[in-house]
């Protein structure tokens, strides 16, 4: 569900503004509201550096250690400095690198021959040039001509050098080529000192992340709260001369108390009133339970509008079943709960929610392993346990299996869904807008819902459709009137027989395409047993009849497979189902989204 919020209007006299803004932020509940105004220059440039410090962090966690140690450098900024420092140090030697390897390359095919050598040389009158051409155009006769000194053949090309009298000319149809002023050796004695020199300051890292992320986090912590404070000055209306502040925030009802005990005993002046129709309050999600661990998986999508259902407690059983059908795997589902609580004890804090979504979605495949009757890729089916062997033996006479019935629930899953959907989205327009804009919605749940039950009655009782069919008849009357014509009663029936007729032809095509696209939760929980049973079979035939080896082997194969099985069809587990949730059933459901999160000006630890 979402907070209720109550907006408060500030009226503050400019002496006090200070010392009352920095109670608010004490208090921390108070989302101050942003004004449409340009942004200045100053506050552009510290987002600018916040995002810095911010990628610094980043760079230092993937090296922070298991085991950090608190209380390194005093203050974080001399942290950032230092790193930006070491940053562009190792920047200069990376280019340098690289230049000396581009260089040790050209050279290589050369060896290591002295450059002063052939220098003092030349002085002599003696000059050495260095020549390269492919190996298929070399010419023996060049030999007999000039003095020749093959070097080496490389890379299908062959380096030789030309020694001649100074002032005798040569002409050989071949590239010439300047090689380095300095030797192999010199140059790979230089390559191992950078490389000594970035392993220093890789070290260097290493130990600022064990030791100084701390302070960089508390620094990054002061940084966001002086922008939230230029930001709340900002949004600060000044009226009479700049003798009176005026601005706004939103805050939760349950804090508001809190807020009004301090503001009556202070010398501001505040108003309080309930959302209006244009207001953009910002959103607290605020479930419970099961649903709370779910809303990080909403979020990334989108926050409902203030006036609209948070969908998080309705998606949340779904996306669960959805997740487990996919995988299917009652030994991956044991395997994903057993991991998940023993991460829970390991995990930081912030991590511990997700470490229980992951249980629960480890309990959901459970539960789908069961009903398919897959272990690890062993199908249950096919086993002498008692209940298996009774249901599998109950389908044979049927003339179905087990596949066939995952395949139609899976079809029976997203029906509900999308249903369910349409129910929330005749709720959501109610809530918002007033019934007389849900009439359509509620025509189709008509529709939909009575068709449905006059089928099922007739295949419970047996009783025939012509029968039913003046109770059918009337069904589809009320409905369509209701969806062609008074689909919303504050406009006239021409214009909802128009817009009726468009609805009429959006949903007859997409809501089959929609219940369609749940056919992927079966298939994946297919697949995923496919692979899961093609590995078992690749371990019990390549390990061969060797005792220990064999089973060394086996184990070896069934690991790597099923790891490999786990890791695909969890990630496709995970999306797919997300998938429907925010394209089928977000769609049905009539979500707009577009929610700013509750963000109180606050003091950060």
């Amino acid at each position: 569900m979402i907070s209720p919020m109550i907006k408060y209007s500030f009226l503050v006299y400019h002496r006090e503004y200070e010392d009352i803004l920095d109670e608010l932020r004490n208090l921390g509940v108070v989302h101050i509201v942003e004004k449409e105004l340009e942004i200045s220059d100053e506050i552009r440039e510290k987002y600018q550096y916040l995002d810095q410090v911010d990628k610094a962090i980043r760079f230092l966690k993937k090296r922070e250690n298991e085991h950090p140690v608190i209380g390194g450098k005093l203050y974080g900024k001399d942290v950032f400095e230092e790193l930006l420092e070491l940053q562009s140090r190792q920047e200069g030697i990376v280019n340098k690198l690289n230049s000396l390897r581009k260089e040790i390359h050209e050279l290589f095919p050369w060896g290591n021959f002295s450059p002063d050598m052939i220098t003092k040389l030349r002085e002599e009158g003696i000059i050495i040039r260095f020549f390269v051409c492919p190996t298929r155009k070399f010419e023996q006769e060049w030999k007999e001509q000039y003095t020749i000194e093959e070097i080496s053949v490389y890379g299908g090309q062959i380096h030789f050098v030309v020694i001649s009298r100074d002032g005798e000319e040569v002409s050989i149809p071949a590239e010439e080529v300047t090689p380095s002023g300095r030797s192999l050796a010199s140059l790979r004695e230089e390559k191992d000192g950078v490389k000594e020199e970035m392993e220093v300051i890789e070290k260097r890292y290493e130990e600022m992340a064990r030791m100084d992320l701390d302070a960089l986090e508390r620094y990054k912590n002061e940084l966001i709260q002086e922008l939230e404070y230029e930001k709340a000055i900002h949004n600060t209306t000044r009226e009479a001369e700049e003798k009176l502040m005026i601005f706004e925030g939103w805050v939760p009802k349950e804090s508001a108390p809190k807020l009004n005990r301090y503001l009556d005993e202070s010398s501001a002046a505040y108003i309080t009133s309930e959302p209006g129709p244009d207001d953009k309050a910002p959103i607290l999600l605020k479930n419970k339970g099961f649903a709370e661990k779910f809303e990080k998986l909403g979020e990334l999508y989108s926050l409902p509008s203030y006036k609209e259902l948070d969908m998080t407690p309705f998606f949340a059983p779904f996306y669960a079943l959805f997740f487990g059908f996919c995988l299917g795997d009652a030994g991956y589902g044991i395997l994903i709960a057993v991991a998940a609580m023993v991460a829970r004890k390991k995990v930081k804090r912030d991590f511990k929610p997700m470490t229980v979504l992951v249980f629960y979605l480890g309990l959901a495949t459970l539960l789908f392993g069961l009903i398919g009757g897959t272990f690890f890729g062993i199908n249950l089916y096919q086993s002498n346990l008692p209940v298996y062997r009774e249901l599998n033996a109950m389908f044979r006479e049927q003339g179905t299996d087990i596949n066939m019935l995952l395949f139609y629930l899976s079809v029976i899953l997203g029906g509900i869904q999308i249903i369910f959907g349409m129910v929330l989205k005749a709720i959501n327009e109610t809530i918002q807008f007033g019934w007389q804009y849900a009439v359509g919605t509620y025509g189709w749940l008509t529709l939909i819902l009575g068709s449905l039950l006059v089928y099922l009655t007739s295949v419970i009782t047996g009783i025939p459709m012509e029968s039913l069919n003046p109770v059918l008849y009337t069904v589809l009357v009320v409905s369509g009137i209701m969806i062609l014509f008074l689909n919303n009663l504050k406009r006239n029936v021409f214009a909802n027989f128009g817009l009726g007729l468009w609805n009429t032809y959006n949903m007859a095509t997409g809501l089959l395409g929609d219940l369609l696209s749940y056919i992927r939760l079966f298939a994946l929980g297919i697949s995923s047993a496919i692979l899961g049973f093609v590995f078992n079979s690749l371990a019990v035939s390549m390990s061969g009849n060797i005792p220990v080896v064999s089973a060394i082997v086996m184990v070896i194969i069934l690991l790597f497979g099923h790891g490999i099985n786990l890791f695909m069809s969890g990630l496709g587990s995970f999306v797919h189902p997300m998938r429907l949730t925010f394209v089928e059933f977000y769609k049905n459901a009539g979500f707009s989204g577009g929610g700013k999160k509750y963000n109180p000006f606050r003091k950060l630890d």
